[in-house]
């Protein structure tokens, strides 16, 4: 079952393949689109059919959906960027010890926290 090297690799099934992280892609799409209130709401009800074992729930609970979605319609798209910074944040934390460092093609620059009050 070795490959030769410089070969392809062919048929070994999903497990072979680098997986991209769907639900970092869809908080990058969350934070592109904060003015397509629609597209919004799209976007949160797929993340929060997405749970994590490690946080214990939804990636974005109805809670979180439901206050960015009250700052985007108050406008105070700041606070809702706010909140969906803070979910992606905790997402990415939890995964560093799973050896997940939150390489995606979502254009994430690796600073997690920026200086924004990590507990770490």
């Amino acid at each position: 079952m070795d490959e030769a090297p410089g070969k392809p690799v062919r048929d070994r099934g999903f497990k072979a393949r680098k997986r991209e992280d769907h639900a970092l892609v869809l908080i990058d799409r969350l934070k592109e689109n904060l003015a397509d209130l629609a597209e919004v709401r799209r976007i949160l009800r797929e993340l929060g059919r997405y749970y994590d074992p490690v946080l214990g729930g939804a990636i974005m609970e109805v809670g979180h959906q439901r206050a960015i979605v009250e700052a985007i319609e108050a406008g105070r798209p700041a606070e809702a960027l706010a909140v969906v910074e803070q979910r992606y944040e905790l997402y990415l934390r939890d995964r560093a010890h799973l050896g997940h460092d939150g390489g995606h093609d979502g254009g994430h620059d690796g600073a997690h926290d920026g200086g924004r009050g990590g507990k770490g």
